[in-house]
C-alpha cells in the first residue's frame, strides 16, 4: 500500500526512510509523551506514639524551666523592704505572747489584788484609777483613815467582776493582739562581717480589742499608759537562712560568739555584740545612746555608765514605766531620774524632784 509524504505529498515505498522528493524523513517513530514530573514525595507523617513523646518532652521541658526559675526564687536572700519587715514583726509578735503582752498590758500597779489603796496626796495614781472606774473595771473608791500616830486618808478601789475577767495573770491588757500597720526606716541595712542586719521601725495596730477597753471613754488615755503608748517600736533585724526575722538580745549574744547567727563558732565574733549594740543602741535600759541638751550639751549613756563632756563614770540604772532612776557611783549616791515621753526620743530630766533639762536624742 502506497504512502504518501506529509510535506510534499510525494508516493514512497512503505519502508523508505526520506521522501525521494523533498528529502523529509518519513516513517518516523511519533515521540513518547512526556511524562508529568512528580511531585515532591510528602514526609511521613508523625505516629500517635511519637506525637505523645514529643509533647510529653516539651512538657517536661517547660516544667523544667518553671522549676529552676522557681528554686532560683527561694535560694535568694530576701530583700530589705518594708513588706519583707513586715511579715517577719507579724510572726514574732503571733509567736511570742510575751512580746505581745509588753506591748498590750499594763503592770504598773498590783492589778491582781482585790483591793488598791492609794493615799489622798497621790493623785496621780488616783487618776489613772478613776478612769479604771469610769470603764467598770473598779468600784467607786471610798474615803478611810489609815489610823496611827498620824492619821492619814485614803482611797479604796474594790476590783470589780469585769476587772476581773479584763486580768491576764497580774496583767491588765486592752487587747488579744497587736499587728503592723506600717514600716518605716527600713533602710537602715547594715553589714557586720557576715551578718546582714537592720533596725526596723514600725507603727502596730490593735487586734481583738478587750470590751471594756473599746467602750471606755478614755481611750486615748489608756493607750498612753502602755509602754509603747503610740504603738510604735523599733525592732532589731537579722537575715537568717536568707528570711529576714526579728532577733533578741540572747540571740546577738549568739552572734558575738558565733559571728553569724545559726553558724558555727568563729574567730571573729569577739565584739561582735558590742557593734551591734552600738549600731541598735542596745543595753539594759532606754536611755542607751547619745542626747542633747536645750544648750547643746552632750550627755551619753551606755548600759553601765554615763559619759558627759568625754568623762564616764559608772553608774545605775533602773527602770520603771517610762522614768529611768540613775544612781552615779561618782555623784556621791545621789539619784536623778529621766522620764521619756512616749516615743522614747524626748526626756525630761530631774534631781531631787525638780526639772532641770529637756533632753533630745542623737540619732546617728
Amino acid at each position: 500500500m502506497a504512502q504518501f509524504c506529509k510535506q510534499c505529498g510525494t508516493a514512497h515505498a512503505p519502508d523508505a526512510r526520506f521522501c525521494d522528493e523533498c528529502g523529509k524523513a518519513v516513517n518516523v517513530a511519533p515521540a513518547p509523551a512526556p511524562v508529568p514530573a512528580s511531585a515532591p514525595a510528602a514526609a511521613p507523617a508523625l505516629s500517635g506514639v511519637k506525637r505523645r513523646h514529643v509533647i510529653i518532652a516539651g512538657g517536661v521541658l517547660a516544667a523544667v524551666i518553671v522549676a529552676g526559675g522557681a528554686l532560683a526564687w527561694l535560694l535568694a536572700p530576701e530583700a530589705a523592704s518594708a513588706g519583707s519587715f513586715s511579715r517577719a514583726i507579724d510572726a514574732h509578735l503571733a509567736a511570742d505572747e510575751a512580746a505581745r503582752d509588753k506591748l498590750l498590758c499594763l503592770t504598773n500597779l498590783p492589778y491582781q489584788k482585790e483591793e488598791i489603796r492609794v493615799a489622798s496626796y497621790d493623785s496621780s495614781t488616783r487618776q489613772w484609777l478613776d478612769i479604771l472606774v469610769r470603764g467598770g473595771l473598779y468600784a467607786a473608791p471610798v474615803e478611810q483613815s489609815s489610823g496611827g500616830w498620824v492619821a492619814q486618808s485614803q482611797f479604796v478601789y474594790a476590783l470589780a467582776a469585769p476587772g476581773k475577767a479584763a486580768l491576764r495573770g497580774d496583767k491588765l491588757c486592752v487587747a488579744k493582739g497587736v499587728k503592723v500597720a506600717k514600716v518605716s526606716g527600713y533602710d537602715q541595712v547594715r553589714d557586720l562581717g557576715v551578718q546582714q542586719v537592720a533596725m526596723a521601725k514600725a507603727t502596730l495596730t490593735l487586734t481583738d480589742e478587750a470590751a471594756w477597753f473599746a467602750k471606755s471613754p478614755d481611750r486615748a488615755l489608756i493607750l498612753q499608759r502602755l509602754p509603747d503608748g503610740d504603738l510604735e517600736v523599733r525592732l532589731p533585724m537579722a537575715l537568717v537562712d536568707k528570711r529576714w526575722q526579728v532577733i533578741d538580745e540572747a540571740q546577738m549574744s549568739q552572734a558575738a560568739m558565733t559571728g553569724v547567727l545559726g553558724k558555727a563558732p568563729a574567730v571573729q565574733g569577739a565584739g561582735m555584740l558590742d557593734k551591734l549594740k552600738s549600731v541598735f543602741s542596745f543595753g539594759g535600759h532606754p536611755l542607751v545612746g547619745k542626747w542633747k541638751g536645750s544648750k547643746g550639751d552632750i550627755l551619753e549613756f551606755t548600759s553601765d555608765s554615763i559619759i558627759e563632756n568625754g568623762n564616764a563614770s559608772k553608774a545605775t540604772f533602773a527602770t520603771e514605766d517610762n522614768v529611768v532612776t540613775i544612781v552615779s557611783e561618782e555623784g556621791g549616791g545621789m539619784a536623778m531620774q529621766i522620764s521619756l515621753s512616749n516615743s522614747n526620743n524626748t526626756a525630761t530630766l530631774t534631781v531631787g524632784g525638780m526639772p532641770l533639762a529637756v533632753l533630745q536624742r542623737v540619732r546617728d
